[in-house]
């Protein structure tokens, strides 16, 4: 027993004398170092986001971290439970117990519940407004409990985004309203409906845009800020005397009438979710808590991970007296400044130690997802693995919390294909491929692109840049131009390929393969006497419409083993000697093959795995001319594409196409790259690493999304979209514009201008 116990104790100290591994983002390498010094016992441990957190605490590879209020919500709706809740984070000159309540502010006259708000006014503090940090899900609690935005049932969902159903419901809802702010995360969207329902504009003010109030506030009264939205918003429920309604949060409620208006205070009430009322004498706004509200948002907390949290607890209560920065440089400081804050901050210690549930399932208990009426079908977004669908999991879950709209739902698959399969049969709607498919995607599957992937400029891995390869001793006797390729031996990294598709697009403009022919691999394999394009007998890469005995395009391909397979002669994968780009490479080094058509990412280690060296290569460039020296260092002129390296896909003609956009936009704007981390909801990175793994949903070099137009000023992207053009135009595949009919004119100009100027949405 008593080596057991002083077994016991050593592993207490060796793990204490580690110090407490605290969440850190991997973007603040510098506040690490100014952690480790004068004998600090915190140690940073890298994270890519707080979701990144969550999973190493569950597990017991990280000690502390910190969460935003959504965040906390979110941890509740995932059911963690291995983590504990050690401190919430408080305002430190606001003693409420909750963040915010967010309340329904009517006249004290008004009757009939929430069914007597039909008809009436609708003051809102607006969808962007940053005061307290207001979910979609919180900014919208009214609008569906009231007014039904959730349900639609008679509705025609064909081209039209979830924001339109909502703000088809409100305007049919309410006679006028301000809703200021972008009603989608789409422009052209937001900019079409504010031009259709203006009526829930028109009592923001002359000249506001919808975007702010402009209404006459009067004087400045001391310690009531003017500007606040949700003062704007009670100040525009005051002014007039029909029946109305304010949205806003409680703190404000209190100021506006203890401060700002206290003599009307008794001409107004609290709307209760119940339908009762609520009415507001001077003793109920002098309290911290309303006397009803449809929102109780929990403060952000401290979590720890189960097994050392109360330990934890205890060294913070010593590094951090009364919950407060100890100031100074010293380290204890610098890691309350870092992961709580400043001055305004305090931290209260939750003796109880609750885990996220207990914490804040009784304030937002939100009804799962499965049982949630929505009024568009959540998007199904097919994973390819058991960590892009955890990855996926995690991001359904966070715009469930936020109350994004439509939702989404992940289904794992074994591969791409097989998603695509899956999308083309309406068993999946969408997922985010490699470019390289894209030819694949609209000839096989029926496919078409929702958005393209913008990539960091920074990055060699981030474009897909095609050039054509050739020996120099070739180059300079037989093959100058394309017209000399005719008759010769081509290697190709994949059937169908971005390299593949980058040449047949030249040959098209050149005019050495008639415009006329649309199929491809016709047109490639009687263009050539041999080739090799793995894949092009495997069924996944099929053409249906094609009739053309593709083995020609297999006859330079050779099995990677020594064993002759006669299955492994054509395959798209490692079985196959000249698959990938660095097959393509390896094929142009056999005598028999002429020229290739490879992407450059990598090229060097290419040409040396395959014996080549650069000065043993010429570019045929895309003007039709050879490169004016050896080797593969060529300029953006010569290259025979230069392109988005991923795009994301969906069905062609889906009728809830343009909701599957705008969704896409919604999930940028909150869990990419436009989202400032100190500023989002919910910090979950959708482009980054997903629990040290790269390359999740997206390739980590995506930095957005943009449409795949022409008009887009992103110019690989424009480049992508040019490839399909002949292909567009044999097939009619590009998707048609529905509904632009119902359109008015005014609708039908904002559509042509923000095509041009800016993301689109089709109608």
């Amino acid at each position: 027993m008593g080596v057991k116990l002083f077994y016991l104790l050593s592993v207490i100290v060796a793990v204490s004398a580690q110090g407490y591994r605290v969440c850190i983002p991997t973007s603040q390498p510098v506040l690490c170092q100014s952690l480790d010094k004068d004998g600090s016992q915190a140690v940073c441990e890298p994270v890519e986001s707080k979701i990144d957190c969550a999973i190493k605490l569950s597990r017991g590879d990280a000690d502390l971290g910190v969460f935003s209020e959504e965040e906390m919500v979110l941890l509740s709706q995932e059911k963690s439970s291995t983590v504990r809740v050690v401190g919430s984070v408080r305002d430190a000159f606001r003693n409420e117990p909750f963040a915010f309540e967010s309340v329904a502010v009517v006249q004290a006259t008004h009757t009939g519940g929430l069914e007597g708000l039909r008809g009436g006014r609708y003051c809102h503090p607006g969808l962007d407004e940053p005061d307290l940090r207001w979910s979609p899900r919180v900014l919208k609690t009214l609008e569906k409990v009231a007014a039904g935005t959730d349900r639609c049932p008679d509705a025609n969902m064909n081209g039209k985004t979830a924001e339109e159903l909502e703000v088809e419901t409100l305007s049919q809802f309410f006679s006028s309203a301000c809703r200021p702010g972008p009603w989608s995360a789409n422009e052209t969207v937001d900019l079409d409906l504010k031009s259709r329902y203006q009526s829930l504009c028109s009592l923001c003010g002359e000249n506001a845009g919808c975007s702010r109030y402009t209404i006459d506030m009067g004087v400045n009264i001391n310690n009531v800020n003017n500007n606040n939205r949700h003062i704007q918003a009670l100040e525009c429920l005051r002014r007039e005397e029909s029946k109305g309604v304010a949205y806003v949060a409680w703190q404000h409620v209190r100021e506006y009438f203890t401060i700002r208006n206290p003599q009307v205070t008794t001409s107004f009430a609290l709307l209760c979710p119940d339908g009762s009322l609520q009415i507001l004498t001077r003793e109920a706004v002098s309290q911290t808590t309303a006397p009803c509200s449809f929102v109780k948002q929990p403060w952000r907390a401290l979590v720890a991970a189960e097994a050392r949290s109360p330990e934890i607890q205890n060294q913070l209560k010593l590094w951090w007296p009364n919950g407060a920065s100890p100031g100074g440089n010293i380290w204890t400081a610098v890691l309350f400044s870092a992961i709580v804050g400043g001055n305004n901050v305090r931290v209260n210690f939750e003796d109880a130690l609750p885990n996220p549930i207990v914490y804040a399932s009784p304030l937002r208990n939100i009804t799962a997802q499965d049982a949630s009426p929505s009024c568009v079908p959540a998007r199904r977004w097919c994973t390819i693995s058991s960590l892009e669908h955890a990855k996926c999991t995690w991001l359904q879950l966070a715009v469930h919390t936020l109350g994004i709209e439509p939702a989404i739902s992940c289904q794992q698959r074994l591969s791409s294909f097989d998603c695509l399969r899956d999308i083309k049969d309406n068993t999946a709607d969408f997922i985010a491929t490699p470019a390289n498919y894209g030819y694949i995607a609209r000839q096989r599957y029926g496919l078409s692109s929702v958005k393209l992937v913008q990539n960091s400029r920074n990055d060699p891995r981030a474009f897909s840049r095609v050039a054509t390869l050739l020996k120099a001793t070739t180059a300079s006797s037989e093959i100058t131009r394309f017209e000399n390729l005719r008759g010769k031996k081509a290697c190709f990294p994949e059937f169908g390929g971005i390299s593949y598709l980058s040449f047949v697009r030249a040959a098209h403009e050149r005019e050495v393969i008639s415009p006329s022919e649309c199929d491809y691999a016709r047109a490639v394999g009687e263009f050539f006497t041999g080739a090799c394009a793995p894949g092009a007998l495997n069924a996944s890469h099929a053409i249906a419409s094609s009739d053309y005995d593709v083995t020609p395009l297999c006859s330079l391909c050779k099995p990677a083993n020594a064993t002759f397979n006669v299955s492994s002669i054509c395959t798209y994968d490692s079985s196959n000697k000249y698959y990938g780009n660095s097959g393509a490479v390896a094929c142009l080094a056999d005598p028999e093959a002429d020229v290739a058509f490879v992407e450059l990412e990598n090229i060097d280690v290419n040409l040396r795995a395959a014996g080549l060296d650069a000065s043993q290569i010429r570019v045929l460039c895309r003007n039709n001319t050879l490169a004016m020296s050896v080797g593969v260092t060529v300029d953006s002129n010569c290259l025979l594409a230069d392109v988005v390296d991923s795009e994301v896909l969906s069905r062609r003609n889906d009728p809830l196409l343009n909701s599957l956009n705008a969704l896409l936009d919604a999930l940028d704007l909150h869990f990419g790259y436009n989202a400032v981390t100190s500023t989002q909801l919910i910090n979950l990175a959708m482009y980054s690493p997903f629990d040290g793994v790269n390359d999740l949903l997206f390739r980590n070099t995506a930095v957005g999304l943009s449409e795949p137009s022409s008009v887009t000023a992103n110019e690989p992207a424009r480049n992508y979209n040019e490839l399909f053009q002949h292909l567009d135009s044999c097939t009619s595949s590009a998707p048609p514009v529905p509904g632009l009919g119902s359109r008015n004119f005014y609708s039908y100009v904002t559509f042509i201008i923000m095509a041009v100027m800016t993301r689109y949405v089709i109608y």
